[in-house]
């Protein structure tokens, strides 16, 4: 098994295609770290004064504001009372406020980039024309395509890891160190809510690893189930982006429909978590895991059955 394995990523690292996706994941935090750098008002030390004059200025248009503006102006008097009161600049800028702001954003190019590795792993071997010779060696069938989605999990982590690093180091050149335990406000459906942003960060990336593991999954049994390369990275290309556009309309057809909750679509993305403590108005992180795991265990049978009984002949 550990000789399939190696092979396997041997495989995948042997493609320039592997190394280019890290580069331009490399690229993608330089040139996000530099727009966010520019964009956006700059930290002052006298942040305290404005916020307080800018409150003062709601105040006053509280006063003579229509009805339906009221409760915005409120609002908007609440949060930079509460940046007051703990001692949070809005406008601060650091290595881990640009890793939580911009990196976690960019992690949706890691989900792309896994997507397209994992849906060719299997297809690329029947367009290429070798995959009576991989299956003629003495090992198990189930054994050599486990040696492959081991293979391309692997490499979805490793992906992962060049995301972090690189964010790091892009961060540490643009903005310098920061401070790891420097408190923020995140939004919320329930308002703002106090966290770390170091720990913000990595609990974001951490959350994230279930979603991308069961797209990566769903592109593999892509993979193993259609002979075309072409086809099989395409429909899982599609599948990524329609899967985000569907969530956000179940997210709406919830409150009407209650079993629209235990779709796949709006647990994908976990890091919704890491700001609230539910989705869907009553779903929790280990439901959301439950729902997820349930998914996960059918798309593996299906992946492995279809495999066992498929007609290799090419």
């Amino acid at each position: 098994m550990t000789g399939l394995l190696r092979n396997e990523l041997m495989k995948i690292f042997s493609k320039k295609a592997s190394w280019i996706y890290m580069i331009i994941i490399l690229a993608a935090c330089i040139v996000g770290g530099i727009i966010y750098q520019k964009v956006g008002p700059e930290p002052k030390e006298n942040w305290r004064k404005e916020i307080e004059a800018e409150i003062q200025q709601l105040e006053k248009q509280l006063e003579s504001a229509p009805d339906e503006e009221k409760d915005w102006i409120q609002d908007q008097i609440k949060q930079n009372q509460q940046y007051l009161d703990k001692n949070v600049n809005p406008n601060a800028k650091s290595n881990w406020h640009y890793m939580n702001s911009v990196v976690t954003g960019i992690s949706s190019l890691v989900t792309l980039f896994a997507v397209i590795v994992c849906s060719s792993n299997v297809s690329a071997e029947f367009t290429d024309g070798t995959i009576k010779q991989l299956l003629i060696r003495p090992h198990k069938r189930w054994a050599i395509l486990l040696s492959k989605y081991i293979a391309v999990l692997i490499y979805s982590l490793l992906l992962v890891l060049a995301l972090i690093m690189s964010g790091y180091l892009a961060g540490l050149i643009l903005f310098g160190n920061g401070d790891f335990h420097a408190k923020i406000f995140e939004m919320s459906v329930d308002g703002q809510k106090e966290a770390v942003v170091g720990t913000q960060f990595f609990l974001k990336m951490l959350y994230d690893l279930p979603g991308l593991f069961i797209i990566t999954t769903i592109a593999f049994m892509l993979s193993t189930l259609f002979k075309s390369q072409a086809l099989a990275v395409g429909i899982g290309i599609f599948v990524l982006f329609f899967s985000t556009t569907v969530g956000a309309y179940i997210v709406v057809l919830a409150e009407k429909y209650e079993w629209t909750k235990f779709l796949i679509f709006p647990h994908l993305d976990l890091t919704i978590y890491a700001v609230q403590d539910k989705i869907l108005h009553d779903i929790t992180l280990p439901e959301s895991l439950g729902i997820l795991a349930v998914y996960y265990i059918v798309f593996i049978i299906i992946t492995f059955v279809f495999f066992e009984r498929r007609d290799i002949s090419i």
